[in-house]
């Protein structure tokens, strides 16, 4: 989220990184896991070309409609970690239904589990690729083992935001947000600006999960192209409540920013709460995402302890705080009610609701004989997509996320939009850098 935001997807999950990974940078490293939480990663093979057939398919569609798919995690060590994916897409399309739907045809969803489990995840592809025309706004940590499923099927659209850097090569895998290795640097260039200092001395709490070391990694060389050097940096377990250990090795090894992004808002919480207990105040601590949640501000403790926290993210403050500014704001949360009323949306139903905007645009486009080759060809031409106004501009395309972001801090707790940013649009002013170095930008 790969944009940065690929380093926070919610992942409050098994935590096994290896000190070897981070011996030559000096970083303090502990050690722990969560026997059986993850499977190996699934080696992806080269896409084969599609055939004429393939490209003609129309599974799925029906004369009034078309059904895709949704594979996300639901249940397992963290039950509905990302529910909101499938709510996204599943509002989205509501939304669309009440217009009349695309060309006649009404849009739904089929949402499948797959439960933590990556062979789960490769059947459930399998699934989709037989039997619906797509595969919509999913997202799983363990999406690289239906990554060879989809290289078979070359002409199966997959419009998601993926972890795994072999799926979103493919060339039938496009996002709204596509999420590369590595991190818009315009956020860290200002706080390196405003906090000289303290980027020497960094914290940072991280999964180990593969498809997370891989995006960690690329936020790590995107933040020490900066000048940013990392104190101390562990691995978090699923079930880990208890944060004070780290607080005590934080302030023994002087660190003085903390970084809230690689992991959800349940984590962070109790980590700031340890931190108020512990009377340890850095200079900075910041956040890509997670934090910004409507759970957070009183999991935290409330305003003493969440109050100064900054939030510096390719998203806007779709929670409500940027109504007034972006109209699609209202549209997203009086969908995601009227489908399901009570539900705090996330960044995941975002990603959801976003995807399926960016596949129904290519949807509208293929005409009213759609295939998956004419929606695929639909995709491949769209350069520039902000949902409307509810994520910073991508290149669904050329698969470059933002490298534009949005400033906000917790003040008297409550989420608010800050300088550079703070009467509305993007800082767009750095690049994105991935692991490879910076990438082209897209601006507004």
């Amino acid at each position: 989220m790969r944009n940065h935001t690929t380093a926070r997807v919610g992942q409050r999950v098994v935590a096994l990184m290896t000190a070897t990974a981070m011996a030559a940078t000096g970083v303090v490293m502990a050690s722990g896991s969560l026997a059986g939480a993850a499977s190996s990663a699934s080696t992806c093979a080269a896409p084969t070309t599609a055939t004429s057939a393939q490209l003609n398919a129309t599974t799925g569609i029906t004369k009034n409609s078309v059904t895709v798919g949704n594979i996300s995690i639901i249940s397992g060590p963290v039950p509905g970690l990302f529910q909101g994916a499938a709510y996204g897409v599943e509002a989205y399309f509501n939304y669309i239904n009440s217009q009349g739907g695309v060309n006649g045809r009404k849009l739904y969803v089929k949402s499948f589990d797959d439960a933590f489990s990556g062979t789960q995840n490769q059947s459930e592809t399998a699934q989709a690729v037989s039997s619906l025309f797509a595969t919509v706004g999913s997202f799983s940590l363990f999406d690289n083992y239906g990554c060879n499923i989809l290289a078979q099927h070359p002409a199966f659209p997959d419009v998601s935001n993926t972890l795994d850097p072999g799926t979103s090569s493919l060339p039938n895998v496009f996002s709204a947000q596509p999420l590369e290795q590595g991190a818009p640097q315009a956020g860290y260039s200002y706080l390196k600006k405003k906090y000289p200092k303290a980027i020497k001395h960094v914290a940072n709490l991280v999964s180990n999960v593969e498809t997370a070391i891989s995006q960690w990694e690329g936020q790590k060389a995107a933040l020490e192209n900066l000048g940013y050097s990392f104190s101390y940096v562990r691995e978090v377990s699923p079930v880990e409540t208890n944060f004070t250990t780290d607080v005590i090795n934080m302030k023994n090894a002087g660190v003085q920013m903390v970084l809230m992004t690689d992991g959800d808002w349940q984590i962070f919480s109790a980590l700031d709460k340890a931190m108020a207990q512990q009377n340890f105040h850095p200079q900075v601590v910041m956040s890509a995402g997670p934090v910004y949640s409507s759970q957070f501000i009183p999991a935290a403790g409330g305003a003493v302890n969440a109050d100064g926290i900054w939030i510096i993210q390719g998203q806007s403050l779709y929670l409500g705080e940027d109504a007034k500014k972006i109209p699609a704001v209202v549209t997203f949360n009086k969908w995601i009610q009227k489908v399901h009323p009570g539900y705090k949306p996330d960044l995941f139903t975002l990603f959801g609701w976003a995807n399926a905007q960016l596949f129904t645009q290519a949807l509208k486009k293929a005409g009213k004989n759609p295939t998956r080759g004419s929606v695929l060809t639909a995709l491949k031409g769209i350069t520039s997509f902000t949902a409307s106004g509810l994520i910073a501009p991508a290149n669904p395309a050329k698969k470059i996320p933002p490298n534009c972001v949005l400033f906000a801090q917790i003040k008297n707790g409550k989420f608010v939009r800050v300088a550079p940013t703070a009467s509305g649009g993007w800082d767009c002013k750095s690049v994105y850098y991935s692991i490879d170095g910076p990438l082209p930008k897209v601006n507004p």
